[in-house]
């Protein structure tokens, strides 16, 4: 089955989606910088950011809107839409991209956010018009399916990287 044509985001789009993401993940180091010493000082261990990653999407497409103005709220559960294409956006620690094995991938875009221990963005990229076969088969013993990135690599737009990140690690 031949891919769909993918659309390409526009230099403004670009530049909005990383303002939206490392805005999101300023104010996220800034919560950390005050949340971690009043969670120690009362015993408790602080929540990472994957604990705090659905909160954080959020905020991040709610910023997608803002700054670009070719994408909306998405329907369902779609996170974003653009010109009648539905987007997600995930946030995964370190590299690649996982979603909930339960996920039907259906030819939506995704945009992935790869972020530190330290919670830096390491890397933001898009993957354009996601195929089931791209991910690792349903396991029984995992509730996720990772992207196989050498099956994808033609579909996969970087828009910001770190210069200290190795590559898709």
């Amino acid at each position: 089955m031949p891919a769909a044509p993918r659309l390409q985001l526009t230099d403004d789009e670009r530049n909005g989606i990383t303002l939206a993401v490392q805005s999101a993940f300023l104010e996220l180091r800034n919560l950390d910088a005050r949340i971690v010493p009043i969670s120690e000082d009362f015993g408790f261990t602080p929540p990472s950011a994957g604990i705090i990653a659905r909160d954080l999407s959020t905020t991040i497409e709610n910023a997608i809107v803002q700054h670009c103005v070719s994408f909306r709220k998405g329907e369902g559960h779609c996170d974003l839409q653009q010109m009648g294409d539905e987007w997600e956006v995930k946030i995964c620690k370190d590299g690649g991209l996982t979603v909930d094995q339960s996920k039907v991938i259906a030819g939506e875009n995704y945009i992935v956010v790869n972020y530190r221990a330290d919670t830096a963005v390491k890397r933001i990229w898009v993957l354009w018009g996601a195929q089931d076969h791209w991910f690792s088969p349903k396991a029984a013993n995992s509730d996720a399916r990772a992207l196989r990135v050498d099956g994808a690599a033609g579909h996969i737009e970087t828009i910001f990287s770190d210069m200290n990140a190795p590559a898709w690690a």
